[in-house]
């Protein structure tokens, strides 16, 4: 699902109304969060507007005088509400998502100036957040920074960020990384800026979309910068083909390839033909992958039944011999395959204790899948502007490693020395030439008699005499 928020200062202005339903519909928005509506009386007004002509539902808060007003809207075929919370300074929608039945709530901010009613609205926001199931979104303009270097050319306050920031791991939510823009606040004349406005999620809800981007969208009329949360990750293309070594283990595996790669036929040039069967036989492995780990899974869950029951008669009986071997065989299998199982655990983590069993938990997955976001690259600047598209990001970044590693220097600059020493041509020659029999002579007449005594009594003095014979004596002793 993707989510809209943005503080507009203000719906009746026309131009905002056309600016919010351009963008709710090139980037197929189905939750919108407005913050600054101005308006008493909510129901009054047709924010329809500002949707477009699909059917939708909303909420609103009603502003006190011309301060604050909130207003979420939704898409019916993508978010079925259920609950709707309203304060002064938050809009809870409590509801699920139609496709797939997860329960989601979505808090629409909006933060009071004062510090110490922010704070009040921090622990009102805990109290919901703990009474309620489900996932969390909360989006908005939470008038507050976690860190120095969001703020820029205004005044930090130490203690109002650690009032936030103990906000945010009290309700055990976490931040993605914003693309697009480093600051969402500007004021008019432009000299103060700041990260105000955000988008912060529960850990539930990075594990279940770890590839989600979230985006500062650019400001024409209002002085916050949207922001774009879209569950929808870039295609950088395929993923690459993981090999595990356990399939080498597994029954018929080598000749399935064997008898695959012969069935391969292709007219054309060798590189493409070789790239065409690689990527064939890939897909191929993989059907075969998962029609194994069906047919194993089967045999697993059959074996472990087998064992329980077994185990279970012998607490009633003594087991007969065939009964005994039975359970033998469903043991060895089952040890078989948590073997296969722990080898994919060893490649596919590389870490120490999935050698011994250890099992990773839930939080050290949805750890690493905020790591995965957080280190996923949504986007980057090229010649000042913010730039998603997988085909560019992976264009510049060919251009940059390559200019990179370029040979720096066209014209090297020459050695100048004085003539190296080497060999003639006769010498290098002698270097391979076989040994001629005088070498092998001379080099036996220098040796002492008994220095290198051989196997039964075989010395040099031995080989001496033997010379004696000429060529086919040394030979024979050889």
């Amino acid at each position: 699902m993707n989510i809209l928020s943005t503080n507009l200062q203000g719906v009746r202005d026309g131009r905002k109304q056309e600016w919010i339903r351009g963008l709710k519909t090139s980037h197929g928005v189905h939750f919108l969060c407005i913050q600054e509506t101005k308006i008493r009386e909510s129901s009054s007004f047709s924010f329809g507007q500002m949707w477009g002509r699909s059917l939708f539902h909303m909420a609103a808060v009603d502003s006190v005088g011309r301060s604050g007003g909130l207003a979420s809207l939704w898409n019916l075929t993508v978010f079925s509400c259920c609950e709707v919370v309203r304060e002064r300074h938050f809009l809870c929608v409590c509801g699920f998502l139609v496709p797939s039945g997860n329960r989601l709530n979505v808090v629409n901010v909006y933060a009071p100036n004062d510090a110490n009613a922010r704070r009040g609205l921090w622990s009102d926001l805990i109290q919901l957040r703990n009474s309620r199931q489900g996932q969390w979104v909360f989006a908005g303009d939470f008038n507050d920074v976690r860190h120095p270097e969001e703020r820029k050319n205004s005044e930090y306050v130490a203690a109002n960020a650690d009032a936030f920031n103990d906000f945010i791991l009290a309700a055990a939510l976490q931040e993605f990384d914003m693309g697009g823009a480093k600051f969402t606040y500007i004021s008019d004349r432009g000299d103060k800026l700041s990260k105000i406005d955000r988008v912060l999620v529960c850990i539930g809800f990075m594990e279940s979309w770890p590839g989600t981007v979230l985006t500062a969208l650019d400001k024409l009329y209002s002085d916050h910068r949207p922001l774009l949360l879209s569950t929808t990750p870039s295609d950088f293309g395929h993923i690459p083909f993981r090999f595990y070594n356990s399939w080498l283990e597994k029954h018929g595996f080598v000749d399935f390839v064997v008898s695959k790669c012969n069935q391969f036929s292709f007219n054309g040039p060798g590189d493409l033909a070789l790239a065409t069967k690689l990527k064939w036989l890939k897909n191929r492995i993989k059907e075969w992958v998962v029609a194994d780990k069906r047919r194993t899974e089967g045999l697993y869950s059959l074996q472990r039944s087998r064992v329980n029951n077994l185990e279970a008669l012998a607490e009633v009986r003594v087991l007969s011999q065939a009964e005994l071997d039975q359970r033998m065989e469903a043991k060895q299998f089952l040890a078989d395959m948590d073997e296969l199982k722990q080898q994919d655990a060893r490649q596919k983590s590389r870490i120490r204790w999935a050698i011994h069993g250890d099992e990773n938990s839930g939080f050290f997955h949805a750890t690493v899948n905020a790591n995965l976001s957080s280190n996923r690259i949504n986007g980057i600047f090229i010649d000042d502007e913010w730039v998603t598209n997988p085909i560019s990001i992976k264009q510049h970044f060919y251009e940059f490693y390559s200019q990179l590693f370029a040979e720096p220097m066209l014209n090297r600059p020459p050695i100048h020395s004085t003539p190296a020493g080497y060999l003639s041509h006769e010498d290098g020659v002698s270097l391979t030439r076989p040994f001629s029999l005088t070498e092998i002579k001379d080099a036996v007449w220098e040796c002492d008699g008994d220095r290198a005594p051989g196997p039964d009594g075989f010395n040099f003095k031995f080989l001496k005499r033997c010379w004696g014979g000429g060529a086919e004596g040394l030979l024979k002793a050889l």
